[in-house]
């Protein structure tokens, strides 16, 4: 049985005050889990580009896909999950794809392991996402569905102490030992995370698979309402998701690359690029205590705090990171030193808008989900993440600007003859593909081919041509070789340095003020499972 409530309460002599005995197989489940995923997805973008040499626009388009699956893939373990197998058997399932694809991405090297294990890795990781939250939930009654809040700030802190420790470490084994160690321990922590989660087999409330009752509650005027309602408020929270998952080792981490940002963060700690990105989880760990005691009832004393306004907030705090970031890289661009604390400000300020929007979005859907939907309303909050990472993948691939190379003049200075050389700025990103004909000579005197992303040190409008430097430590190209231009795909990019950061955060403030509107209008209510 369930009922609809706006201010649900439980009589003290019905209160149970017991945290199900489920709760910690849940929570280190998602812990291990947790810790693959950030792991993998922490160094992919750049094993792309410095191993693969893929330009920074590809990768980006790349790993976007990847999360696009990541977050698609729920709707169909959803499905699965509510009409068919039920919760577990459908988590147990697609785990054990999770851990064959991550297998195949530490064993299989080269494009063809890294498609194949990402998909697999999207495929099991999307399967059980809806599962395992709604999963937290399933554990809660009437009696103790005071205590649902805590159990997700249980669950979202797992989700934070992962991912915080394995984004710190996994930069480091895929700089000091390479591919294998790399994505070998995300995948060894994946099958930690199946056994535990199956230990716990017997602790668990299993709610059965609704079966054609779940078409009919899909079909039916509340469903079909409530599906409206929040698909509306999904698509907001994927503008939300399109900002945020570029710090997540995107276009935040490509920044940090560079040379000019110094990550030497004083007492002689020196971070790696891809490490930066752990203050979102360290801060998250700060901040959920932070907001639930202090800031949420502050705020209480001038508003009334509902989930929808939360969320609105949290929509103006990413656009104000990404100001903050697009800053850094005019500085960068300008060939200016800028410290990594910088970047790191402009995490604190998506750690806020993270607990504002992710964590909120995450309990208000479950609550807005009537029983035999849970799951696949779960699907759709996470469906917006998928959206949310298609609008950047459909960005990096539109704001890639072909150009006509005619030829070039290798040595130690590596300068490109193009068609039309106007406009091109110092600082300005140049991608190379295909078979270009020449090769990087490294500064360790290894070769490697000249493709990748690289800056523009120079422009000689009147010969037509750039002069390149590397894009990580701006130092001359050294190539050697003779320039095949029929094969070479040459290209630049339409949103040149800060102007691509500012472009999110204006499309970001626009969307935050339409929300205001939408969010005053929305109306609905709380469903929770009445007895066990």
């Amino acid at each position: 049985m369930v009922r609809a409530m706006s201010t649900p309460e439980t009589s003290t002599l019905e209160r149970d005050d017991r945290m199900p005995r489920s709760i910690p197989f849940i929570v280190a489940n998602e812990f291990a889990e947790r810790f693959c995923y950030y792991g993998i997805n922490a160094i992919l973008t750049v094993y792309m580009t410095k191993v693969l040499r893929l330009g920074d626009a590809e990768a980006t388009t790349f790993h976007s896909l990847f999360k696009t699956g990541a977050y698609f893939f729920p709707l169909i373990g959803a499905i699965v999950s509510d009409v068919f197998w039920g919760k577990y058997r459908t988590i147990i399932t697609f785990s054990l794809a999770y851990v064959l694809g991550c297998t195949l991405l530490a064993v299989v090297p080269g494009k063809e392991g890294l498609a194949l294990g990402l998909f697999l890795v999207a495929f099991g990781t999307g399967g059980i996402k809806p599962c395992v939250s709604t999963n937290v939930g399933d554990q809660f009654t009437s009696k103790n569905q005071h205590l649902i809040e805590r159990a997700f700030s249980y669950f979202y802190l797992a989700i934070n102490a992962g991912s915080s420790i394995s984004i710190f470490y996994c930069p480091v084994l895929l700089d000091k030992y390479g591919r294998l160690a790399a994505f070998g321990v995300p995948a060894a922590m994946m099958f930690v995370a199946t056994m535990v989660f199956l230990s716990g087999r017997k602790k668990y409330a299993h709610v059965p698979p609704a079966g054609k009752a779940w078409f009919d509650a899909v079909k039916s005027p509340e469903g079909r309402q409530i599906i409206r309602n929040l698909t509306i408020i999904y698509l907001f929270i994927a503008c939300f998701w399109m900002l945020w998952d570029q710090s997540n080792g995107q276009t935040w981490t490509l920044q940090a690359e560079s040379s000019l940002m110094d990550k030497n963060l004083g007492f002689g700690f020196v971070v790696l690029p891809a490490q930066i990105q752990v203050v979102n989880g360290l801060m998250i760990l700060g901040m959920v205590p932070i907001f639930t005691f202090g800031i949420y009832p502050l705020m209480g004393k001038f508003f009334t705090v509902t989930p929808l306004r939360k969320i609105g907030i949290g929509l103006f705090c990413v656009a104000a990171s990404f100001v903050l970031v697009a800053w850094i890289e005019s500085r960068i661009q300008n060939g200016h030193v800028v410290s990594a604390w910088w970047q790191i400000l402009a995490y604190v300020i998506l750690s806020a808008s993270e607990v504002l929007v992710s964590i909120t979005g995450l309990e208000f859907s479950y609550a807005q989900a009537p029983l035999k939907m849970k799951s696949f309303i779960m699907a759709m909050f996470l469906l917006a993440v998928s959206l949310g990472n298609a609008m950047t993948a459909t960005v990096n691939e539109l704001m890639v600007k072909p150009l006509t190379a005619l030829s070039a003049e290798s040595g130690g200075q590596t300068w490109i003859k193009l068609k039309d050389a106007h406009g091109f700025v110092e600082g300005q990103k140049i991608d190379f593909a295909g078979k270009t004909g020449l090769e990087v000579i490294r500064s360790d005197g290894k070769h490697q081919p000249f493709t990748g992303t690289f800056l523009v040190a120079g422009v000689d409008e009147s010969a037509g041509r750039v002069r390149l430097i590397d894009a990580i430590d701006r130092k001359p190209v050294t190539t050697i070789g003779t320039f095949d231009a029929a094969d070479a795909k040459v290209s630049t990019y339409r949103l040149v340095g800060p102007a691509y950061f500012n472009f999110f955060a204006i499309i970001m403030s626009v969307v935050g003020v339409i929300f205001i509107f939408v969010a005053r209008r929305y109306k609905g209510k709380v469903h929770v499972r009445e007895t066990a």
